[in-house]
């Protein structure tokens, strides 16, 4: 490892120069007395802890209680902590039902992407929860007589795999939280044969470099760092060549300076010049007034995700200087939680609207030829097993193909058991029209409005975002919360790089959908002017409707 210490060495030195320069503050954080970084922490943590309570899947959800607990604030007998551990249970007794009727589905692979709820389908999702749960002292391979190891634990070749579990971030978090269980070697080889010749890593091995190789490259350092420390040959090579790429970038947002942090505290001792160079920077962002930190830039509202990641970071640091385990290397004894009694019934929320209905099954095994394998297999057939959605023959559903607004009103009030209110309202739907029933059961429900107060465009092709508002008017029928603050709004869109796209009409909704998992939060973009597909519209009404319990 001496061309590890001889490349420490020289980025010790150029620390030092660019500390001494100021050359990584912003003119503005400059004119800005720098906060202590433990003072920073503890607010950070405050405000975790004050802001919302913890919830599966949320940005105030895992992260925030690995942190929380990794800084000794909080056990699993916190009332804080029990109350995303109910949330949590929640969540396993709909996974619970699934699999009890459909024996045949694999829940680490699953047959679609909306086969298990929005905030448990991913590796991902049960290796953050796995996190949480060792953070908090109880034992996930184990817990309340279930294993949450058990989808992510066997490396499948990523060809293998469903579409959402193909990402690199599903191995590297798998090597993290799989750390001395014996299971880690295959995700380990992985993880480093598909490094690039310059150092890094891409969230998608296949896709071309991208603005988030930064937080990934730091990220898989944090999942190579026991291996590096053991001094394995091709950890060392591949974490000094990721180190030398990544001192080399601009790190302009918070959350990126996190992972760095996370990453170099976990490397060792050896990088502790490096470790508090990014601590120092990543304070810019901090916000005393509130306890929160910023994005993008210091001017910028207090976000829930630049909050959750630095609070992190900075008890990653607060471990280090400590000398305690890094972040993510959890030992002890783990805690018996009682069983809470499963609950979930399938007759709709006791505030729904009360025409709306749950509709049954009358084509019972429908499916199409040209949906096979699709990620929204399990959407698509469910809507058609009921009538919802129909193929555009008896053998082709045609999931990539557009949907016009006419059809939109039809699908969504067949899905919510509207009856019929045909409303003379728009000049452009004809008595004779086949959607003359369905666009004025929709308007009567309130579901859509006309593009003026005499037409309705029904020929016009959906919008994503126009999919969002309309299903979300129908959330609030089925007796859904749709409510959201300005702030969640803020926090919930600031996590994706188009946001400022989205129309400002639309902007509540599509917060709603992505905080009711009703849309994916797995893509980096909304794409809110983007068309949308029949598949993404079945996905959208299927996830809806489960989480309505009306299916």
């Amino acid at each position: 490892m001496s061309g590890g210490k001889n490349l420490r060495k020289s980025l010790s030195i150029l620390i030092t120069f660019l500390l001494i320069a100021g050359f990584t503050i912003p003119t503005q954080a400059a004119q800005l007395p720098t906060p202590d970084w433990e003072v920073a922490m503890d607010a950070a943590l405050d405000w975790l802890q004050d802001t919302s309570t913890p919830q599966v899947g949320a940005p105030i959800g895992e992260w925030a209680v690995l942190a929380l607990a990794r800084a000794g604030r909080v056990t699993a007998s916190d009332p804080w902590v029990q109350a995303w551990l109910a949330d949590l249970d929640g969540v396993l007794s709909q996974i619970d039902a699934i699999l009890a009727a459909n024996p045949e589905f694999d829940i680490s692979n699953p047959p679609s992407t909306g086969t298990f709820p929005a905030p448990m389908r991913r590796w991902t999702d049960f290796i953050r929860v796995n996190l949480a749960l060792h953070a908090v002292g109880l034992d996930a391979s184990n817990y309340q007589g279930r294993n949450i190891m058990s989808p992510f634990m066997h490396f499948v070749p990523t060809g293998e795999r469903h579409a959402i579990n193909r990402t690199i971030l599903a191995d590297i978090y798998a090597l993290i939280a799989l750390q001395g269980s014996g299971y880690e070697d295959l995700f380990l080889e992985h993880i480093l044969d598909v490094q690039r010749a310059d150092g890094t890593w891409s969230l998608n091995p296949a896709q071309p470099t991208s603005a988030f190789d930064i937080d990934i490259t730091a990220m898989a350092l944090q999942a190579l760092a026991p291996h590096y420390r053991k001094s394995d040959a091709r950890a060392v090579e591949a974490v000094e060549t990721a180190i030398g790429w990544l001192m080399a970038q601009d790190f302009d947002n918070p959350e990126s300076t996190a992972q760095m942090i996370i990453a170099l505290t976990a490397l060792g001792t050896a990088y502790a010049d490096e470790a508090l160079f990014y601590v120092q920077r990543l304070l810019q962002w901090f916000d005393p007034a509130s306890g929160g930190f910023r994005r993008p830039t210091p001017a910028d509202p207090v976000n829930a995700l630049s909050t959750v990641q630095a609070a992190n970071a900075l008890v990653a640091y607060w471990r280090f200087v400590n000398d305690m385990s890094p972040l993510f290397t959890m030992d002890g004894d783990f805690i018996e939680m009682p069983q809470r009694p499963p609950g979930h019934n399938d007759t709709g929320l006791p505030s729904r609207h009360e025409d709306v209905a749950r509709v049954e099954i009358i084509h019972p095994g429908r499916t199409f030829q040209d949906i096979q394998n699709h990620a929204s297999q399990l959407a698509m057939e469910a809507l058609a097993s009921r009538g919802i959605i129909n193929g555009r023959s008896e053998t082709r559903f045609e999931p990539e193909a557009t949907m016009t607004r006419a059809e939109f009103a039809a699908i969504i009030t067949r899905g919510l058991g509207l009856p019929e209110r045909p409303t003379d309202v728009f000049n452009d739907v004809p008595q004779t029209a086949w959607f003359y029933t369905a666009v004025g059961t929709a308007f009567y429900y309130e579901i859509i409005n006309g593009v003026s107060p005499t037409r309705f465009n029904p020929s016009g092709t959906l919008t994503r975002q126009e999919a969002a508002v309309m299903i979300t008017r129908a959330a609030r029928l089925c007796g859904l919360d749709t409510s959201i603050t300005d702030t969640e709004v803020l926090n919930i869109l600031a996590m994706f790089g188009d946001s400022r796209n989205v129309a400002g009409w639309a902007r509540e909704a599509i917060a709603f959908c992505f905080r009711a998992e009703i849309l994916d939060d797995y893509d980096f973009y909304i794409q809110p002017t983007a068309v949308i597909y029949r598949s993404q519209v079945a996905e959208m009404l299927y996830r809806l409707l489960y989480i309505a319990n009306l299916l």
